[in-house]
């Protein structure tokens, strides 16, 4: 009976064991699986991980790009707006001390500004022109003669040294080739005797070549800048300004007011320096001479002559034994370039000859002669 007993126990223990170990052997079987569950979703969530980590660099990329496009625009636009803006009392107090009024020992006849550190001063040649006295009034109120050491006609433009040291500094020139229609300009000078005016406008247009009327005098002035801010007689001389107190041109002239108003004039600050600095080195400037009388294309002219376009100016003259003639140009023959630049009128070639070129310097002009293109070559004469 015990050993009955004993085997039953036997059996239900190896039955117990049996269970208990297909239970165990299932157990591993889901642990297993649960494992490569939880490693497929770990590998799951790393590429998740990793896609969203390139995603975010990407955005912060394209991000950082926009912010800096949009700092560019910003600076640009900052740009444009100092560049469109004139702070003028500003500019007034930092320019003003650099500026002049010239006199004839008894009224004020024109303006002027320290062109340099030797302290020489501009002016227009039509200011001091015939002056048995001239007498510059500094902006302290103080009082030099002076004396011209040179002046151009041609470019309307004066150099005077005084006898007394000026404490004041010259007033920076900037370079007009980069003068844009439409940027503000300021004018400082004396008209009417009412010194240190000053005045503001836009500029109206480049490369100007108009002639101008002086005491029932005419002269043609090349290399102008038309401006609107207001001048009247006195602020001869004085200082065009760009919007950083640069002087990008001298105030040489206005339009008659019985024919209009708000059209002024101002020799390029380029110009002003080449004829200054040779004024003051030699006592004279040689103006660059072609010896030909030109005049602009008029649609008749296009017509009659079978052209594409009015740009490009009309040989009317030859002056004899000069280098046109010598260089075969004859009349009636087309200016359309000289040096690779394209002529469109009068002014286009006036403005390069008198910033860019000098006396016995070659020049290659390309003209149309009877529909034909072609090229010629010529050393300039002095006019």
């Amino acid at each position: 009976m015990f050993n009955k007993l004993i085997i039953g126990i036997l059996v239900f223990l190896l039955v117990l064991i049996g269970i208990l170990g297909a239970y165990a052997f299932n157990l591993v079987e889901e642990i297993d699986a649960l494992s490569q569950q939880l490693i497929v979703s770990q590998e799951q969530q790393a590429a998740q991980i990793s896609t969203l980590s390139d995603e975010l660099a990407t955005f912060r990329g394209e991000t950082i790009a926009r912010i800096d496009a949009l700092d560019d625009e910003l600076g640009s636009v900052t740009t444009g707006l100092e560049q469109s803006v004139i702070n003028a009392g500003k500019l007034y107090e930092e320019v003003s001390k650099g500026i002049v009024r010239i006199s004839d020992g008894e009224k004020v006849v024109g303006s002027g500004f320290v062109f340099d550190a030797d302290g020489y001063v501009v002016t227009p040649q039509h200011v001091v022109e015939g002056q048995a006295q001239i007498d510059v009034i500094l902006p302290d109120g103080s009082i030099s003669a002076a004396t011209i050491i040179g002046s151009c006609e041609h470019s309307d433009i004066a150099v005077l040294t005084l006898e007394h040291e000026l404490a004041v500094e010259a007033i920076a020139l900037a370079d007009s080739t980069t003068v844009r229609v439409g940027e503000p300009v300021v004018v400082i000078g004396s008209p009417l005797d009412l010194p240190g005016t000053i005045t503001s406008g836009i500029v109206s247009q480049t490369h100007r070549f108009v002639e101008v009327e002086y005491d029932l005098k005419t002269r043609w002035v090349a290399n102008l800048i038309q401006f609107d801010a207001a001048v009247n007689f006195g602020n001869s001389g004085g200082p065009l300004l760009n919007s950083k107190g640069e002087v990008i041109g001298m105030v040489v002239a206005r339009v008659d007011p019985k024919l209009g108003d708000g059209v002024y004039y101002a020799v390029s600050s380029n110009k002003v320096k080449r004829v200054a600095l040779s004024l003051i080195d030699r006592g004279f400037f040689d103006y660059p001479w072609l010896g030909i009388e030109i005049v602009n294309l008029t649609p008749e002219t296009v017509r009659t002559r079978n052209l594409e376009t009015v740009n490009g100016v009309l040989v009317k003259k030859i002056t004899a034994d000069s280098p046109a003639e010598a260089a075969g140009i004859k009349a009636n023959d087309v200016m359309v370039a000289i040096d690779g630049r394209t002529v469109r009128q009068v002014a286009d070639l006036t403005w390069y000859l008198g910033e860019y070129k000098s006396p016995d310097e070659a020049v290659a002009l390309a003209l149309i002669r009877d529909g034909a293109k072609l090229e010629l070559s010529l050393k300039l004469g002095k006019w």
